[in-house]
């Protein structure tokens, strides 16, 4: 049953443990950075690869996070809004409806699926449904991007782990990405010739 005093209460809970939340991995990956940073030294370059894997997710996550207190702290500062209105009203709509698919999705803020259970008692089971499989496409795509489990794409890896070894000044670099620029580099001076070349042939 709706509850409106309840469900206050549940926002400003869930605000403060994804802040917590967010605090915590942010640590953790700083963390984990350095370690990362010592299998490069030691050429342990697979295991790198693989460790930064998870550290990609988990900055994924705090993004999304960060995005979820801030739809939050906006039905906070709304509340009228849900007070007044039957129906979900638009300027709150992307945020119920991703609270709402976020919600299961994000199981370590419990408080969600209960601000989630509020809002469904609000606007009724359909509504909550339509969200959690997104059919109306009111939920945040970049949400929905940041909370995927996909491995991440190889060549964001090698971009981690040559940022990692350039902050902890580390002797490594990813072949992948500085062969890749030196064969754009290569291109862009042939074009350049080019261009002299067909600028000789106007004039």
């Amino acid at each position: 049953m709706y509850n409106p005093t309840r469900l206050k209460v549940q926002l400003k809970l869930a605000i403060n443990r994804l802040k917590m939340l967010q605090a915590k991995k942010t640590s953790l990956n700083q963390q984990n950075r350095r370690e990362i940073g010592l299998l490069l030294e030691k050429g342990k370059e697979e295991s790198a690869r693989i460790r930064v894997e998870h550290i990609i997710r988990d900055d994924l996550l705090i993004e999304a996070l960060e995005s979820l207190e801030l739809y939050c702290d906006l039905l906070l500062a709304r509340f009228g809004l849900l007070e007044s209105y039957k129906t979900c009203e638009e300027s709150i709509s992307e945020a119920v409806n991703t609270i709402m698919w976020a919600a299961p999705r994000v199981g370590e803020v419990k408080e969600l699926s209960l601000v989630r259970d509020q809002l469904a008692s609000k606007f009724g089971k359909e509504f909550m449904l339509q969200a959690m499989e997104n059919d109306n496409e009111q939920v945040n795509p970049r949400i929905i991007v940041k909370l995927q489990v996909n491995a991440p794409d190889p060549f964001l890896v090698e971009r981690y782990l040559d940022e990692i070894a350039r902050t902890y000044d580390i002797n490594w670099r990813s072949h992948i990405i500085h062969d890749n620029n030196d064969t754009e580099d290569d291109e862009s001076d042939e074009g350049g010739e080019v261009n002299r070349s067909i600028g000789v042939c106007i004039y």
